[in-house]
C-alpha cells in the first residue's frame, strides 16, 4: 500500500536575510566542527578498538578525504536548492516538488544554492592546504586523548569497591546493644498468647 503524501501547508520559516559572505563563513564554521568530529571519532576507533598508533600523516590523509565529502555535500545541496528555487517558479513545481515554498522564496533560495555552492568550492580548496589540515588533526588528537581518558577513568571508578561505611563500626556496637535489651521472655508470652488452641482429642 503507497504511503499518502502528506500536504505541506507552510514552508519552513527562512532566517532573516545575511549577507552571502557571513552565509558562507558560517557554513565553514559548521562544516570544520563536523571535520574535527569526524577525525577524532577515527582516532578512537583506532586506538581503543584496533590498538593504532597516532600517526599525523594517516590522520590528515583521514582529514582530507571527510572534507572532500563535505565538499561533495554542498556540492548536491546546492544543485538541489537551486532545482528548487526554479521549480517554485514553475506552476506544477511549486504544489509538487517545492516542499512547500512559494514563488516569493525563489530568490533566498537562489542564495543559498549559491552559499552551498561556494563553501563547497573552499572545502574543496582546503582540502589541499596541508596547514589547514595539520591544524584540524592536531585538535582532534587532543580532543580524542582527552574523550578515552575521561572513558578509562570512569571505568576504573566503575570497577572500585564501594567505599566503607565510616559509621558502620559505631552504629554496630549500637545495633548489639538493642539487641540485648529486647525482653526475650516477653516476646515469648506474646507468641503463646497469639497461639491458637489445640482440638481436644
Amino acid at each position: 500500500m503507497a504511503e499518502e503524501r502528506i500536504p505541506v501547508t507552510s514552508p519552513t520559516p527562512l532566517r532573516k536575510a545575511m549577507s552571502i559572505e557571513r552565509s558562507v563563513e558560517e557554513g565553514l564554521i559548521i562544516a570544520r566542527a563536523a571535520l574535527t568530529m569526524d577525525v577524532k571519532n577515527y582516532i578512537i576507533i583506532g586506538a581503543i578498538r584496533d590498538g593504532h598508533p597516532f600517526e599525523l600523516a594517516e590522520v590528515v590523509a583521514e582529514a582530507k578525504r571527510h572534507i572532500l565529502e563535505l565538499a561533495h555535500e554542498n556540492e548536491e545541496s546546492a544543485d538541489r536548492i537551486q532545482q528548487l528555487a526554479e521549480d517554485v517558479l514553475t506552476p506544477g513545481g511549486a504544489q509538487n516538488d517545492s516542499e512547500g515554498y512559494q514563488a516569493e522564496d525563489a530568490p533566498t533560495l537562489t542564495k543559498r544554492g549559491i552559499v552551498h555552492d561556494l563553501v563547497s568550492d573552499e572545502l574543496e580548496r582546503l582540502s589541499e592546504d596541508d596547514a589547514y589540515l595539520a591544524e584540524v588533526a592536531e585538535q582532534a588528537r587532543v580532543r580524542a586523548w582527552a574523550e578515552v581518558g575521561d572513558t578509562i577513568e570512569n571505568r576504573l571508578l566503575d570497577a572500585l569497591p564501594p567505599a566503607p561505611d565510616k559509621y558502620y563500626e559505631e552504629d554496630k556496637e549500637a545495633r548489639i546493644r538493642a539487641l540485648y535489651n529486647i525482653n526475650l521472655k516477653a516476646l515469648e508470652r506474646q507468641a503463646r498468647r497469639h497461639r491458637a488452641p489445640r482440638d481436644p482429642d
